[in-house]
């Protein structure tokens, strides 16, 4: 059986590399299907064009080699992440499918937490511009903050006054898992600094 395994990384950012027919064979029989290679990055010099298109691959394609050029810049991806949610706005989109497309280019230009909480303020305020909500309160920002609220709620119940001093580190996590984590660790932390033990694992 021949080996038809993902491509590379590498392979995928080399624009020569460019097959023209895929084979499987198994116990003797083979089949196959000659295709017409595209590849995103041939659009890379037509930056301006996919930005005035209305056409919604356009937008996501954009996304998609923006988030592989400023991968390397810690401010890139941000400042591409709002133009293209802006240029949403701008295009003429119907509001589900702006959400539906927010979606992917969130997925496709992740950021760091720092950069998250300020791209999310950005949206907060375009959307109050626009008066066109699409994520009344942004999903991801919103389960944080809930989860945030029930922590802080269950240590004052635990520790008292005393176990609402984690929370100023507690508001600087971002991950959704760590903070299930926490909220499970105070159920049976018998102190603060169990529970602290979560996000620095070598606290003591």
């Amino acid at each position: 059986m021949k080996n038809n395994k993902r491509p590379s990384t590498l392979k995928c950012s080399d624009p020569t590399w460019r097959p023209e027919e895929f084979r499987s064979s198994l116990f003797g029989s083979e089949a196959g299907i000659r295709i017409r290679p595209v590849k995103l990055l041939d659009f890379a010099a037509h930056g301006a064009a996919l930005q005035a298109s209305t056409n919604p691959f356009a937008k996501l394609t954009l996304a998609h080699l923006k988030a592989r050029q400023t991968h390397s810049d810690p401010a890139g991806p941000q400042t591409w992440k709002m133009r293209l949610v802006r240029g949403l706005y701008e295009s003429g989109f119907n509001a589900q499918d702006v959400r539906e497309l927010f979606r992917l280019i969130d997925w496709l230009m992740e950021l760091p937490p720092a950069l998250e909480d300020v791209f999310w303020q950005e949206v907060d305020q375009l959307q109050k511009e626009k008066t066109m909500p699409f994520v009344t309160t942004p999903e991801r920002v919103g389960i944080c903050k809930g989860m945030r609220m029930s922590i802080e709620a269950a240590l004052k119940v635990r520790f008292g006054e005393e176990g609402l001093d984690l929370m100023p580190e507690i508001r600087e996590i971002h991950e959704e898992e760590k903070l299930k984590a926490i909220i499970k660790a105070i159920i049976t932390a018998s102190s603060r600094e169990d529970v602290r033990k979560v996000w620095v694992p070598g606290d003591q």
